[in-house]
C-alpha cells in the first residue's frame, strides 16, 4: 500500500496568494492553478483581465507538471522529428509543453503543482516560483 501526500485547499490558497501578488507586481493578468498530486485542480484563480483561453491552458500545465513530475518547459525534445514529438497529443491533448507549470515536492514526493498562463515565459515562471517559495516558507513555520 502507498501513502501519498497532497496539498490542502488552505495550502493551495497560500500558493495562489503569493503567485497573484507576483503577477500584480509584474502587471500581468494571469490565470493561476494549483493542482493535487495527480494533477487535478484544487483551486484556480483568473485575475481581472485574465484571458478565458488561459484557463484551460493553466489547468493543463498543472496537470502535466504534477502528473509527469517535471516542469513543463523541460520538454526540449518535443519538436517534429525529435524523441518526444507528439507527447502533447496524450491524455486527450491535456499534456502540454508550454512554459509555466511546476511540480511541488516535499521530502522528495510530488504533492501537487502550480501553473500560470497569461504572461510570457519569464513572467509565468516568476509567478510559479513565488507561489512555491511561499508554500515552502509556510511549511517551515
Amino acid at each position: 500500500m502507498h501513502t501519498y501526500k497532497t496539498l490542502t485547499l488552505a495550502e493551495a490558497h497560500t500558493i495562489l496568494d503569493a503567485a497573484q501578488t507576483k503577477a500584480e507586481e509584474l502587471g500581468v493578468p494571469e490565470v493561476l492553478c494549483v493542482a493535487d498530486n495527480a494533477g487535478y485542480p484544487i483551486a484556480l484563480r483568473r485575475l481581472d483581465g485574465g484571458k478565458v483561453t488561459s484557463v484551460q491552458i493553466a489547468m493543463n500545465k498543472a496537470f502535466t507538471a504534477a502528473g509527469h513530475r517535471k516542469p513543463t518547459h523541460v520538454y526540449k525534445n518535443a519538436l517534429p522529428g525529435e524523441e518526444a514529438f507528439g507527447i502533447f497529443t496524450q491524455h486527450e491533448g491535456r499534456f502540454t509543453v508550454f512554459v509555466g507549470g511546476f511540480p511541488i515536492f516535499v521530502d522528495g514526493q510530488c504533492v501537487g503543482s502550480i501553473s500560470a498562463s497569461g504572461g510570457n515565459g519569464e513572467q509565468d515562471i516568476a509567478c510559479c516560483e513565488a507561489g512555491i517559495a511561499a508554500f515552502m516558507t509556510a511549511l517551515k513555520k
